[in-house]
């Protein structure tokens, strides 16, 4: 069978042919079209949604010391790059494998485990690793307090700027997290687009946490970031560092988002199965979020 040519002149225009496919797709039931939906998606998942490259990234950031992170990104103009700290003692120890990116799950929490969350056409996604030179523990609060950190983030800053010469920089952090972006985020000043934190370490940690008991956010100034800062917190979050109402404290002064609801908490407070890491309301936090880096219209109640 011959394929009419388009071109030719025996060939209806294209002003002739539009209306008429129209017409057609219109007199399709819906349940048709969605099943072509389907088909196209289980033929190229990357034309229906777009495709999601990642990396690792390791940077020499203070002599020897290797810092490394986790480049998350689709191919379309990035416009926001979110670098994400993850809580407890922040060890990753990102490595590759036949099978993708594999990390330990000792530095599981809300961010890494909903990182998909954040990454669309417009948002790539950075996650930072432990230091090498910190791998025999991980991150403590003292070092996520330190120069040598902010070093460390200023070199992935730097990098990251070169990839998307075009896009804002964010510092996200949970939990134990929070310590890093606000302290490596005081210190890159302008450096950087914005802060958020959720989950926050506002409380003193009990010595019973060992080398994680510290002041954390406790006397941090806020007064001392010069980026614009969002606060997200859930309000039965029952993590002893993370009270609610140590963070509503700061409701007045920055932009804030209180979360409620949920699913049924899994483990016993601090970690990511619970209100600490907004179960059951995950992908509306990160919407949210997404919506406040982007300059969007956002909710400051998500229920």
């Amino acid at each position: 069978m011959s394929r009419a040519d388009p071109n030719s002149p025996n060939s209806p225009s294209k002003e002739e042919r539009e209306p008429v496919m129209k017409t057609f797709f219109a007199k399709m039931p819906g349940k048709f079209l969605v099943a072509v939906a389907l088909v196209v998606y289980a033929l190229n998942p990357i034309i229906a949604f777009g495709q999601t490259s990642q990396e690792i990234v390791r940077l020499k950031t203070r002599g020897d010391v290797e810092q490394a992170y986790w480049l998350l990104y689709q191919a379309a103009p990035v416009r926001v790059v979110a670098v994400l700290f993850t809580g407890g003692f922040g060890l990753l120890k990102l490595r590759s494998t036949d099978s993708g990116v594999a990390w330990d799950k000792k530095g599981i929490s809300y961010l890494v485990l909903n990182k998909d969350l954040f990454i669309d056409s417009e948002t790539a996604v950075a996650i930072v690793d432990a230091p090498n030179d910190q791998w025999s523990i991980g991150y403590t609060p003292k070092f996520r307090k330190s120069d040598a950190h902010s070093t460390d983030v200023g070199n992935i800053v730097k990098d990251l700027r070169a990839r998307f010469p075009q896009a804002k920089m964010f510092l996200v952090g949970t939990s134990q997290g929070t310590t890093s972006a606000a302290y490596t985020g005081k210190a890159l000043g302008n450096e950087i687009d914005g802060i958020v934190l959720t989950a926050s370490v506002f409380e003193w940690a009990p010595s019973s946490w060992g080398y994680l008991s510290d002041s954390n956010l406790s006397d941090f100034d806020f007064s001392k970031i010069s980026a614009p800062l969002l606060i997200v917190h859930h309000v039965d979050d029952r993590c002893v560092a993370t009270p609610y109402s140590a963070a509503e404290k700061l409701a007045g002064r920055y932009p804030f988002i209180s979360v409620r609801g949920g699913d049924p908490a899994q483990d016993k407070g601090c970690g990511p199965r619970g209100p600490h890491g907004f179960l059951g309301r995950e992908a509306q936090v990160a919407t949210e979020v997404k919506n406040w880096m982007h300059g969007r219209p956002y909710k400051t109640e998500i229920q």
